[in-house]
């Protein structure tokens, strides 16, 4: 399944989730989610949920790292 993504980059230094990058995914079904990059952190946001699951820098290289197939 083909995946779209948009982002909208200001020219700003990020700092809080307000200021953060969102990425806006879709598939074949509208909008698949959310991911928004900021200072502290990731957030995803999966379609028709309100709160986002957030992952700290430390942790997200822990996960990447963990899911990594060699």
């Amino acid at each position: 399944m083909a995946h779209s993504v948009e982002v909208n980059i200001t020219g700003h230094p990020l700092s809080r989730e307000e200021n953060g990058i969102v990425f806006v995914v879709n598939d074949g079904e509208g909008k698949f989610g959310e991911l928004t990059i900021s200072k502290g952190g990731v957030r995803w946001r999966p379609r028709g949920k309100h709160q986002p699951h957030f992952m700290t820098w430390a942790a997200f290289d822990r996960s990447m790292r963990d899911a990594r197939k060699d």
